[in-house]
């Protein structure tokens, strides 16, 4: 009884471990919404055509735009290709522990492609360097001869 009582309490100190740091998430969110104005999907996924110098493909735009809401509980409308993973939103601390494969996932499920052996969020500094990386990997599949 008492080894099923411990393993509860370990449990719980791991799921928050591994659970969102919803302080730091509001604290993110707060000071979007205190310096930027919100932005359509269609006006967000401009501003990364313009960081980039290239169209993005609306299908990505669209989608990156909705999983980063859904792995980090952002608000991504006030999100812009400059800011920095780590250092300004904090994506390791406010997503789940497992947001990356997760991710990987979503992308496999809506645009056939495998990310998994390639993707490694530490690889990426800004949300431009992300979207540039989505981009490239679905050029790449388009323009290879057996698709």
């Amino acid at each position: 009884m008492w080894q099923a009582f411990t393993n509860f309490f370990q449990g719980l100190q791991t799921y928050a471990d591994l659970s969102p740091d919803g302080t730091i998430r509001r604290q993110v969110n707060h000071h979007l919404k205190q310096t930027r104005p919100a932005l359509t999907v269609e006006d967000w996924i401009t501003t990364f055509e313009k960081a980039l110098g290239v169209d993005v493909l609306p299908a990505l735009g669209k989608f990156l735009f909705d999983e980063l809401a859904t792995h980090s509980g952002l608000e991504v409308s006030r999100l812009r290709p400059s800011d920095r993973l780590i250092e300004d939103l904090h994506l390791p601390l406010v997503s789940w522990f497992d947001w990356p494969s997760q991710f990987c996932e979503d992308f496999l499920a809506a645009f056939q492609i495998d990310l998994s052996e390639d993707f490694d969020e530490a690889d990426f500094e800004t949300l431009k360097d992300l979207m540039a990386f989505l981009q490239e990997q679905l050029i790449s599949m388009d323009s290879c001869p057996s698709r």
